[in-house]
């Protein structure tokens, strides 16, 4: 399936849906045009955002569970990924999620060369991914020089390291965007109802606050819980937490949104309150749109924001420091000094990550017709 000269790239993400940030990824390198992006999904894949990517539905995983099971599923998977690259030399696997990864071992274990993965966890069993490094040396990438160094692996600078991306016409033309009305804080928040996004300590945060403080704050999250009993436990929860700690006048949750755009347009600071963040594509989105990011000093985060030229951090995980930089925020003209250039972006815009990546790409290419 080739188009010209252009390879055609099947992005291996196991979802059942294109929630997420790896397809916003995805969209982005397929909207850069530099080779042909393919999904590699469930079977029953639901597709919300406009335009449609090309998909091809495969036996479903669970794009973010690794234990056993799902290693042993993948292996039907690579069968069928395998038949697919056998079709043309100028097919690539990039396996993407805990199950992409898990599929690219399969590949890599009958010799198909044509691989390459994106880590895009800070996973709990480091070991494996030290070791799944060691068997696919370098066609597997990570996200950040931060995710590299939390699993143990050498390397300087970005080496080893492909970050996610945002399209270059998304960012805007204004170094910084205008901000709301002096004294006053609004607040975004981008990304999944689940647990381990941290939007508790938010409330927590809020709640922390002296009462004319919080007064001149709002919060405003978009995004959804997944199709999982336990973030719809979580999101549940956090909407009565809201309630019972009295934050309704100044919290809410608008859930899911077909893009972040119209939120960060009303926004003068996005929070990242997860710890290990792996690379959050709505950090990318918050700083094309000229907004700041507060973020947890943890995670790849560290890699994009340079307090205080674009952002600030708190200590991660804790609500009372949140607290305190949200005070700083407010009753400051912090928000106002910062400067956010097309040059800080360049490097995580499409075109240049594509870039990147039609390399690897035709590295792979290379070896098999070598072979």
């Amino acid at each position: 399936m080739r188009s010209g000269d252009k390879l055609t790239v099947l992005h291996y993400v196991g979802a059942d849906d294109d929630r997420g940030g790896i397809v916003s990824v995805v969209r982005a390198l397929a909207g850069a045009g530099q080779f042909q992006c393919v999904l590699g999904v469930n079977r029953g894949f639901r597709q919300r955002r406009s335009p449609p990517l090309a998909a091809f539905e495969l036996p479903a995983l669970d794009g973010e569970v690794l234990r056993l099971r799902t290693l042993w599923r993948a292996r039907a998977v690579a069968r069928e990924v395998g038949r697919w690259l056998e079709t043309e030399p100028g097919r690539i696997f990039h396996g993407h999620s805990r199950a992409g990864l898990a599929v690219a071992l399969w590949l890599e274990r009958v010799g198909e060369t044509r691989v390459a993965v994106s880590v895009h966890c800070y996973g709990r069993r480091r070991w494996f991914y030290r070791w799944a490094a060691g068997r696919l040396g370098s066609r597997l990438f990570w996200l950040s020089p931060a995710m590299r160094e939390y699993y143990g692996v050498g390397g300087d600078g970005w080496t080893g390291c492909i970050p996610g991306c945002v399209p270059a016409a998304d960012i805007a033309p204004a170094a910084t965007k205008p901000t709301g009305p002096p004294g006053r804080l609004r607040i975004a928040g981008v990304g999944m109802l689940v647990a381990w996004k941290r939007w508790h300590l938010v409330l927590e945060a809020l709640a922390a606050l002296p009462t004319a403080t919080r007064a001149r704050i709002g919060f405003t999250h978009i995004g959804a819980a997944d199709d999982s009993e336990e973030s719809r436990r979580y999101g549940a929860g956090l909407r009565e937490r809201t309630k019972a700690l009295g934050l309704e006048a100044c919290v809410e949750w608008r859930g899911e949104a077909p893009s972040s755009r119209a939120l960060l347009g009303e926004s003068d600071c996005l929070v990242v309150a997860s710890q290990h963040e792996p690379f959050s594509v709505a950090v990318l989105e918050a700083l094309a749109a000229g907004v700041p990011v507060l973020a947890a000093d943890s995670g790849g985060v560290r890699d994009v924001i340079e307090a205080p030229v674009n952002g600030w951090y708190f200590k991660s995980g804790d609500a009372a420091d949140l607290a305190r930089m949200l005070t700083m925020l407010v009753e400051s003209d912090a928000v106002r000094r910062v400067r956010i250039t097309r040059e800080q972006l360049q490097p995580f815009t499409a075109p240049v990550v594509a870039a990147q990546w039609e390399r690897v790409y035709e590295g792979l290419t290379g070896e098999v017709a070598v072979g």
